[in-house]
Parts: structure tokens; sequence; C-alpha cells
């Protein structure tokens, strides 16, 4: 069964696809305010490591090894296929399982100077590990139908793949560059980092500075907010929609070439907000007592719930683009700058 967050941007994400074709408006319960911390997770003594445990195994079948682990390790691997799942847990230790594919090894790369445990490790390949000292191209990268990681909350994960499917949940950050595959990552604590040049990026519930982009997909991101202040969002999609629902930045910064952009948020005082789009649409969201400068350039049409007053407009360019500056309320202590050439604006107020 879907959580009810779940279900809600399944939800979302179908209005997306719906706008996108019909150009029909948005109407979208309002985010609620985000905590103002993160919950703390407790860890506890992990069992006694079973790291370089020896398997005769061969490549395309089950492999798993274990290795004791700082609570906030960092761990670099790379995938060139299969489906990949990184969940964090309550352990110092790190776990990793590859089914029906390649042998592995877990070469630490840095300890930690007080407890000597693990702080830095890397997840390669068997073969690359065995002839590390010879001259010649490096195979480092992990195979199989299904691979697994169990780590600490506190780990970092940097990953580089091919074809790949990627789910990561429960760490402290994460940095995901691959070529191909859909990514999905929920509960992340302090920092996404996510790039896909063919697949869907879906962001749940995560904190910190937000870094996404997919060449041919669409982009959701579900209840997100800075770990810091000054932390910025930013999503870019060449081919796609983006759908952002409960975002709670002060710095946002979305494009997109060719789809529609759909945002349900707050724009916060002192804040700076720009959306892009080349040929789609862009539908905004927005409290009832917004107030912001607003600066708009379109090729369709401009509606918006929210008065306004404009202080300057003008009809430029060959296609007829027009543009604006209005005030939006009273305080004018934000900026929100929304830009389509092609497409329309429209700005809704919260219900």
């Amino acid at each position: 069964m879907f959580s009810p967050e779940r279900k809600t941007l399944i939800v979302f994400a179908a209005l997306a696809i719906t706008i996108a074709a019909s150009n029909a408006l948005l109407a979208q319960p309002g985010p609620k305010n985000l905590p103002s911390t993160k919950p703390v997770v407790a860890s506890v003594p992990a069992p006694p490591s079973r790291a370089w445990e020896k398997h005769q195994r061969n490549d395309g079948e089950t492999t798993e090894r274990s290795i004791k682990a700082d609570p906030k390790i960092n761990i670099s691997l790379c995938v060139s296929e299969g489906s990949l799942k990184v969940n964090g847990w309550n352990r110092n230790e790190v776990r990793v399982l590859v089914s029906n594919g390649n042998n592995f090894g877990i070469r630490v790369q840095v300890k930690d100077p007080k407890s000597g445990d693990p702080a830095l490790i890397k997840v390669i390949s068997a073969t690359d590990d065995k002839d590390k000292n010879k001259s010649g191209p490096s195979n480092i990268c992990l195979n199989g139908d299904e691979i697994e990681i169990d780590a600490p909350h506190g780990a970092v994960l940097y990953l580089k793949g091919q074809e790949i499917a990627t789910t990561v949940e429960g760490i402290r950050r994460v940095d995901i560059k691959i070529a191909g595959g859909d990514i999905s990552v929920s509960n992340i604590a302090e920092a996404v980092s996510a790039t896909t040049l063919n697949g869907d990026l879906t962001v749940e519930q995560s904190y910190g500075a937000m870094m996404l982009e997919t060449t041919r997909g669409n982009i959701l991101v579900f209840d997100a907010g800075p770990s810091e202040i000054g932390d910025i969002f930013k999503a870019k999609s060449n081919s796609g929609a983006i759908s952002i629902q409960k975002l709670a930045y002060r710095s946002v910064e979305i494009k997109s070439l060719s789809g529609t952009v759909l945002y349900s948020g707050e724009i916060q005082n002192g804040g700076w907000y720009s959306f892009e789009n080349t040929i789609g649409s862009i539908r905004l969201i927005i409290p009832s007592t917004t107030s912001c400068d607003l600066v708009a350039s379109y090729g369709g049409a401009f509606t918006s719930d929210l008065p306004f007053t404009v202080t300057t407009e003008e009809i430029r360019g060959p296609g007829q683009i027009k543009s604006m500056t209005a005030n939006v309320g009273t305080k004018k202590t934000a900026t929100l700058k929304i830009t389509t050439y092609k497409g329309s604006i429209s700005i809704k107020k919260q219900p």
C-alpha cells in the first residue's frame, strides 16, 4: 500500500501530464509548513565486521560482503547495469549484496583518525582489485540483476553509472550521475545532487541543497526544504514536465525546454525565484499573502488570481513576446521571475 504522501505525489504527477497535454489549470491543496528541524536518528553498535569475507562464487552468482564503518562514512561506487537500492539503517556497518552479478571487493581508502574505522570506502569489482597494479584500462564497475547496500543514516553516497534504476532512502547526502535510468530518493537529510541523461527524477521528504537534472524525463519533487540557511534548489529538464509540491526554499531556479512547469509552494520573504520555459507553460500555486516584485515575459496568455500593479510593460521581438514588471502585495521583499517564450503563465492562489 502507498503512504498518503506517495499517493499525493502520484496524483500530482498525473496532473502534470494532463496539463502538459491540455493546458488545463491545476487545482491542488496548498503546502504545509516543513518541520524546522530534522529527526535525529540514533545509532546502535554494529555486529562484528565480516569485511573481506571470502566467498568461493563465480560471476553471475550472489555475493555479499560487509565492513565496519564510521557513522558518517563516504561510499563511492560505479554500476554499469542493474537495479541499485541503498537503504539507511541503525548500524555502524556497510553491507553490500550483488545478486546474479560480478564478484566485488570493498577497498578502504581513508580511516577515521580517532576510531580507526573506515571513513571512505570504494566498492569495486573483484577483477579490478586483483589487477589494480597492472597497466591497462580499469574495470571497477559493478553489475548485477539487483545490488543492495545498507549503510549508516549518516552516510554519503557517490554513484556513477550507465543504465541503472536507482533508489536511495534514509542517508545523509547523495551525489548521483548516471547515463540512463530513473532515480528515486527519499528521506535525505542534507543534500541531493542527481543527474540522469534519460530517465525520471523523483524526490520525497528530503532536505538540503538540491540540484536535479534530466535530459529526457520528468522531475517530481514532494516535500523538500533547506537543511541550512542559504541552501538552494535547482531543477532542469530538457524534455519533460517538472512538478514541484510543498517546496520551502528561499532560492529556487527551475528550467524546462519543452514541458509544463508546475509549482506549488511558498514565495518567502527575501527569496529569489526563477521559472523558465522555452515552449511549455508555467503554472504557479502560491499563498494569497505573497508579496514580491514580479518580472514576467511570455508569448501566450498571462492570468493571475493574486492582485498586482503593473509598473512597466512592453511588446518586443518578431514573436510578439510580452514583458512586464509588477508589484504583488505590499512588502515586495521577494523577487519572482517567470519566462516562457511560447507558453502561457498562470498564477493561482492556494485554497
